[in-house]
């Protein structure tokens, strides 16, 4: 059984589900219609796609502050 969860980023859906022996994970939908990006090279018959990733709750986490440090401009590059 999965549960639809509260995303305050604009076309990204967030799934929770039970990852087996990961536990809880969360999946995170987003739409590949690219048209606001500038400069955007997406092939046309690409843009009606979907990408996403299903996360277990450390790996959640690690990227939540990744996503947080990006945010504040303190990301590393490597």
């Amino acid at each position: 059984m999965s549960t639809e969860l509260l995303s305050h980023a604009r076309e990204i859906k967030l799934t929770r589900f039970w990852g087996g022996g990961a536990g809880m994970s969360v999946s995170v939908l987003a739409s590949r219609n690219n048209e606001h990006l500038i400069g955007s090279v997406e092939p046309e018959w690409t843009r009606d796609f979907f990408t996403s990733i299903q996360l277990d709750k450390g790996q959640a986490a690690a990227l939540a502050a990744d996503l947080m440090d990006f945010a504040q401009g303190r990301e590393v590059e490597i």
